[in-house]
């Protein structure tokens, strides 16, 4: 055999059999001894001469290894033809579709007997380093070969898949997570002898990827199954731990390695890493025996037991593949007879745990029916020492009754007092609130001035101290329409009764005494309401604040507007947009301040056209609380108004009271809310 380098890759089978490179091929022990080793990824071909002197001419030739073979042979013209075989060559283009025969790749020849044919095998590796293995078999021989192992297969498998199919009936029935993780511990493992056995060769790189996966899986299956089958967090809690933490760090890496390989096809780079988890698994494992051993207990001893069978097949086979044992059959069968033992020790070990744990349960049902009779004989006694305080107790608890119904009839008459009382407050108070309604400007009285506007009254309790006021004075050369919105110190009772003084002084300063100036009208009622309350003597506070607003057509649509706060503002929209008056920071009545001589309001005036809106409020719509108890407060209040001024009055109330009642919720009112808005 003669062995040409290929280092380009690129060479074609016409390219090498010309004359050309007749000189490029060089003896195969000589090119060993330039390199022993051939590179993965380099491209070999091989030129064969055989001579035929046997009687027979169907050979099976025992080619190489690598992930791409390719054998050309002449034909009795002498005409080359080629063949197909190899790790990444799907089943069906290979020659010889299965490899398991001493796991090397075949082609079938047939040679002219008593006469020299030339052939070429073309060799390139991609996952591992290639290599040559040649040698002539008769069918024959190879048949019986892979028919005995064939069938040896077959029987290990089934024997795996019955014990893996009875366990998940098991699982089933108990819903014990221990068969689960037995039953896929050894689905891994007879997924791993599938592909190890060249079962999925139709789909090369699939087969590559099971096997790595499959044959990293086994030891998590193990750990998981380990764990449960011997209670492990109980027997081992540390070294529990540790093994729980190194099944994450596993899962981790092998994903990251899973990956590398399915988009690389390089396992000969990731070897190294797969040989390192091997190693932590393989110490790991050997830990946790001799951790295990030392507990004496006995599902722990069946568990080591088990898994020595399973070590020693391991290291027989290992030891075999590394040192070239010839013992007459497969070498791989001392794993597969470790790992078949191991089931059966496991399977033994599980049904032991079954009978164990029923025995268990026998024994707690059985101390629980013990418990149970001295519990009963113990309370038996109880009830009766109960039963004797009980029948104390009720004759104590029937003089209570009598007390309590003696009680109970003095609050009931009590109660019938408090409640005539109380209707007779609240009857005087909804008259109050009759009074109180009379008293507020007649709305079709309002209608006749403005078209548009709205009104939004909410008294806190059924009489406010919130009340509005409105009158047109005509003379003679004059129509003035006098506006305002008043918010009396308190709510409820009190605040109406400061509404019915401060309705009666507007009415006599404006009605009567014809004061349209709305700077001289606070004036004047601060005055009288200091005057009517004494409060210089009393130090009575009460008081209120205005927003008081005179409203005066002229010609052309326009409109001039003189307005007067009292700690209100007006706000108006003019020509679409927002403003705003201040008030002065006074109260009209009330505590007088130390630098304050005379309490003087001032006016501010406004020029208005046709369809420009004014609004006036009291306080109580500003601190009005939502769910957390914060105040809706004046910047909410401009922002709604600039929001809805485009719209009609009608349709402006219905947008703020939706408005405040959204940021109310079922929230209580903290004041009166009251609320007037003009388009002029």
């Amino acid at each position: 055999m003669y062995i040409l380098e290929d280092s380009s890759n690129s060479l074609s089978f016409k390219q090498i059999t010309s004359s050309k490179y007749h000189n490029y091929f060089i003896p195969y022990n000589e090119f060993q001894k330039k390199s022993p080793r051939l590179q993965r990824e380099r491209v070999y071909w091989a030129k064969l001469t055989l001579y035929n002197q046997s009687s027979r001419n169907h050979w099976i030739l025992y080619a190489a290894k690598g992930a791409n073979i390719q054998l050309y042979y002449p034909d009795n013209n002498g005409h080359y033809s080629k063949k197909l075989n190899g790790r990444l060559v799907p089943q069906s283009l290979r020659d010889i579709s299965k490899h398991i025969v001493e796991f090397k790749y075949k082609f079938r020849l047939f040679l002219p007997v008593q006469k020299k044919i030339t052939i070429y095998i073309r060799l390139k590796g991609v996952m591992y380093t290639p290599r040559y293995t040649l040698k002539l078999r008769s069918p024959q021989a190879y048949l019986h070969e892979e028919s005995t192992l064939n069938i040896i297969q077959g029987v290990f498998q089934g024997a795996l898949w019955i014990i893996l199919l009875y366990n998940i009936i098991l699982f089933l029935v108990v819903k014990d997570k221990t068969y689960l993780y037995y039953t896929t511990y050894i689905f891994a493992y007879s997924v791993y002898y599938l592909g190890y056995y060249d079962f999925f060769s139709e789909y090369p790189v699939l087969q590559t990827f099971i096997g790595v996966a499959s044959s990293q899986s086994t030891m998590i299956f193990y750990f998981l199954f380990m764990k449960l089958f011997v209670d492990a967090k109980r027997l081992i809690p540390r070294w529990n731990k540790v093994i729980h933490y190194w099944m994450i760090i596993k899962v981790s890496i092998d994903c990251c390695l899973l990956l590398y390989i399915s988009l690389t096809l390089n396992l000969a780079d990731a070897e190294i890493y797969l040989l390192i988890i091997i190693l932590i698994d393989t110490s790991l494992f050997i830990l946790t025996l001799i951790f295990l051993l030392r507990t004496r207990n006995v599902l722990a001893r069946y568990f080591v037991t088990g898994s020595f069978f399973l070590i020693l097949g391991w290291a027989l086979s290992s030891m075999g593949f590394l040192i070239h044992v010839k013992v007459g059959f497969n070498i791989n069968y001392f794993s597969q007879a470790g790992l078949f033992l191991e089931l059966v020790l496991f399977s033994v070990g599980l049904g032991y745990r079954e009978r164990k744990n029923e025995q268990d349960k026998r024994l707690a049902q059985e101390e629980n029916a013990r418990i149970l009779r001295e519990q009963n004989v113990t309370l038996e006694r109880k009830v009766k020492e109960r039963t004797k305080e009980i029948t104390e107790k009720n004759e104590e608890l029937q003089l209570q009754k009598e007390e309590i119904l003696t009680q109970r009839d003095s609050l009931q008459e009590r109660g019938e007092e408090l409640q005539f009382a109380y209707n007779q407050i609240t009857d005087s108070v909804r008259y109050a609130q009759t009074i109180q309604n009379a008293i507020l400007p007649f709305e079709p009285k309002i209608k006749q001035i403005f078209e548009e506007y709205f009104i939004i009254y909410q008294p806190k309790d059924i009489v406010s101290g919130d009340f509005y006021w409105f009158n047109t004075i005509k003379g003679e050369n004059f129509t003035k329409t006098v506006v305002a919105v008043i918010d009396c110190t308190g709510h409820g009772v009190p605040g109406a009764f400061m509404s019915m003084i401060g309705n009666t002084l507007l009415n006599e300063t404006i009605n009567e005494k014809h004061i349209f100036d709305p700077a001289k009208v606070m004036t004047l009622l601060h005055q009288k309401i200091r005057s009517d309350l004494r409060q210089a003597e009393t130090n009575n506070s009460d008081g209120m604040d205005m927003s008081l607003c005179v409203i005066e057509p002229l010609a052309a649509q326009k409109f001039k507007v003189i307005f007067s706060g009292a700690k209100r503002p007006l706000y108006y929209v003019q020509e679409g947009e927002f403003n705003q008056l201040k008030a002065d920071r006074f109260s009209i009545g009330g505590e007088v301040y130390e630098d304050e001589r005379t309490r003087v309001f001032t006016n501010q005036e406004l020029m208005l056209a046709k369809g420009d809106a004014l609004y006036m409020m009291t306080d109580g719509f500003g601190d009005t609380p939502d769910a957390e108890r914060r105040r809706f407060g004046s910047r909410n209040i401009k922002k709604m108004i600039s929001h809805y001024a485009h719209l009609s009055m009608e349709e402006q109330q219905i947008a703020f009271e939706a408005t405040l009642a959204k940021h109310q919720g079922s929230q209580d009112a903290r004041d009166d809310v009251t609320m007037l808005g003009l388009r002029l």
